[in-house]
């Protein structure tokens, strides 16, 4: 089994992003899909398993990737933000990329909305929004894999 956290759109949440990190170095990957990339990187040293970032729109002057195609557990996953496929309007844009790169996996951000969907054989994963709370966890043998959405409460200031 391999378990992975994926988070997106952390738009400075740095509590939310901290208290994360045991449940982050406890999993076998850490995948962050965006928007919050200089808060990720400033926690990197703390981070303790492999993980792969892209940028979202608002990540600036970064020569991280918008996108990425990894392996997890011997199945091919897309990662990105989303927002350079159309993902306000909809999921046909992920989807049609991670076809084209023969993935199975698809994990994206950018519209702060949970997701996950299986089409044309494509799983397709969204977190939510790390600064709204929610993030996910998501096991797999391999083959299939299933997600689990979690919400992880922020501190009133």
């Amino acid at each position: 089994m391999v378990r992975l956290i994926v988070v997106s759109d952390v738009h400075r949440d740095t509590e939310r992003l901290e208290r994360l990190l045991p449940l982050i170095n406890t999993s076998d990957y850490f995948v962050f899909c965006g928007d919050g990339l200089n808060d990720v990187m400033r926690v990197r040293g703390a981070i303790t398993v492999p993980m792969v970032c892209v940028r979202g729109n608002n990540d600036f002057d970064t020569c991280i990737c918008d996108s990425a195609d990894i392996n997890v557990g011997g199945t091919r996953a897309f990662v990105t933000h989303g927002h350079r496929y159309g993902v306000r309007q909809g999921t046909d844009g992920v989807l049609a990329a991670a076809l084209s790169r023969e993935c199975s996996l698809a994990f994206f951000g950018h519209t702060h909305i949970c997701c996950d969907r299986t089409e044309c054989g494509v799983h397709m994963i969204n977190p939510g929004a790390l600064c709204d709370g929610y993030y996910a966890e998501v096991i797999g043998d391999g083959t299939t894999f299933k997600c689990k959405h979690e919400y992880i409460d922020g501190f009133d200031t």
